[in-house]
């Protein structure tokens, strides 16, 4: 029996594992260059560790987790998001003695979706995170770190930057009063699945896609309107420095996210080449989570982006190194070709060769991999301590000695 790999999930290999670390690559460099740490955490957390911040009636903790009992009955959860994780981290190694705590990490998220485009079981995040300031530059700072890594990997995808506040939790508790109040009005309206959330979360009506739905929520009650002087301020000023960076965005009065503990600023950026799975990165505040998972009562924000839904966008990344392949033409001849193939690995240079003693064979290997060099290695080499380099792409040969062996490649 052929052994498939478990539904939802998939191999990183070829051209998209060359997107994979290119995204990584330009992750890290630009989390150095905004002064951001790298942290990993364990793919394992205590299930209490999701299930107290994300709430109860929240779609991740009802439908999705990956949750298990160990042996010895503890309850484990293999991880859905990285904001939580991270926290937990930051309070487990004393990181929040020394504020602002700035923190980023990559890697694998769980959750049990029915999956699409875009959408796996087993997906591949980054997360920034910001902890110990409630002052708008954070929150600018950290859309400029996304906005910059999409542009930097995606200058041909057109994305659009969505921004509200839901306010302070006082403005929000209001405004979820007034929402379900709103809502109950028109509940015959509503499909089944909004009508369960009324009373629940009225806030994640506003993410339905029904037709139904979206007519209702079209006269809805506006967070904005409920803000106090202080969380629109902290909105306005972030509108501000946007404008004044020349970051283009659309304010989305409908945009809540999808995890309870949000607050004040939240934003994502949205292409429409995906698809349904429209959103590329989001996040925003978090302010009191910190304090909930059993931290110091300090403010916190961050952001979440899909690596695969990155890598669905993408260019095929052009390779510029030289592949040179190697055609020894009788196994007396290797150890003499180690020594060419080592001197090319210690400078850079990408080499292979197919273990066949052919040379028709290994040319034919050579131009199916777009080589740009082969090292012939047969007699009249050994016996000369020379050897044939052919420069597949004009097809000049030169017949070298050692120590000109990179000079004639780098020509």
């Amino acid at each position: 029996m052929k052994i498939q790999p478990v539904r939802g999930t998939h191999d990183i290999l070829g051209k998209n594992i060359e997107k994979y670390n290119k995204i990584i690559e330009a992750v890290h460099n630009l989390a150095y260059a905004f002064d951001f740490r790298e942290l990993q955490t364990p793919l394992i957390e205590s299930t209490e560790l999701f299930t107290k911040p994300l709430g109860e009636q929240s779609d991740v903790v009802l439908k999705e987790m990956y949750t298990f009992a160990d042996r010895g009955g503890e309850s484990l959860t293999l991880r859905p998001e990285y904001t939580t994780p991270m926290i937990r981290a930051a309070i487990s190694n004393n990181l929040l003695n020394k504020l602002p705590c700035k923190i980023f990490g990559i890697g694998p998220m769980f959750r049990r979706e029915r999956p699409q485009k875009g959408r796996y079981r087993q997906f591949s995040q980054i997360n920034f995170e910001t902890f110990g300031t409630s002052n708008s530059f954070a929150d600018v700072e950290l859309i400029l770190l996304a906005y910059k890594i999409l542009k930097l990997l995606l200058p041909h995808i057109k994305i659009n930057l969505y921004l509200n506040s839901l306010g302070d939790r006082d403005s929000l508790k209001m405004y979820k009063f007034n929402l379900s109040e709103f809502f109950n009005n028109n509940k015959k309206h509503l499909s089944d699945e909004s009508r369960t959330k009324i009373q629940t979360n009225p806030l994640r009506i506003l993410d339905s896609k029904i037709p139904e739905d979206r007519k209702i929520i079209e006269k809805a009650p506006v967070i904005l309107d409920f803000l106090n002087q202080e969380s629109l301020k902290h909105y306005q000023s972030i509108k501000k420095s946007l404008k004044d960076l020349e970051v283009k965005f659309y304010e989305d009065n409908s945009l809540v996210r999808g995890l309870d503990y949000y607050c004040h600023t939240v934003f994502e950026f949205k292409t429409e080449s995906l698809g349904s799975q429209s959103t590329i990165i989001g996040g925003g505040r978090y302010d009191g989570l910190i304090e909930n998972l059993g931290g110091k009562n300090i403010p916190g924000i961050g952001w979440a982006g899909g690596i695969e839904r990155i890598i669905l966008l993408m260019k095929d990344i052009e390779i510029n190194s030289n592949l040179i392949h190697f055609a020894i033409l009788d196994e007396r001849y290797k150890e003499y070709a180690f020594l060419a193939y080592n001197l090319l690995v210690d400078n850079n240079f990408s080499v292979f060769w197919n273990y066949k003693y052919n040379l028709k064979k290994s040319l034919s290997k050579a131009n199916d991999e777009n080589a740009t060099h082969i090292i012939i290695i047969g007699e009249n080499e050994f016996k000369e301590q020379k050897f044939t380099i052919k420069n597949l792409k004009n097809s000049e040969q030169h017949s070298v000695d050692f120590n000109s062996i990179i000079n004639i490649i780098k020509c």
